[in-house]
């Protein structure tokens, strides 16, 4: 499976646990099971900010590649600047709330 697939899957099932946190948070097994794709989302937010991969620069190549006549780009690829800083901030932020919890 794909890195980028496996971090939006992560990603639904974050925010899945997150619109139940009430169950979430009373429940040891869930906080385990939600911690999971929420830290790996932090790490790999922070394995593209650092690492050698550029998803903007291979999305727009691969776009050009496979739609030749097109001048411009989607207004979607805008996201694909700033999905590692999304995925960085929502790890981090429910990886704090999910540790915080299992500390109670």
């Amino acid at each position: 499976m794909n890195p980028l697939i496996l971090s939006l899957i992560c990603l639904i099932l974050v925010a899945a646990s997150g619109n139940f946190l009430s169950f979430v948070k009373n429940n040891k097994t869930s906080l385990y099971l939600s911690l999971i794709p929420s830290t790996y989302i932090l790490i790999y937010g922070f394995y593209l900010t650092l690492g050698p991969v550029d998803l903007y620069e291979d999305g727009t190549k691969n776009f050009f590649i496979r739609n030749p006549k097109e001048k411009e780009l989607p207004i979607v690829f805008i996201l694909l600047k700033f999905y590692q800083y999304i995925l960085i901030i929502v790890g981090a932020v429910f990886s704090y709330l999910f540790v915080r919890y299992l500390k109670k």
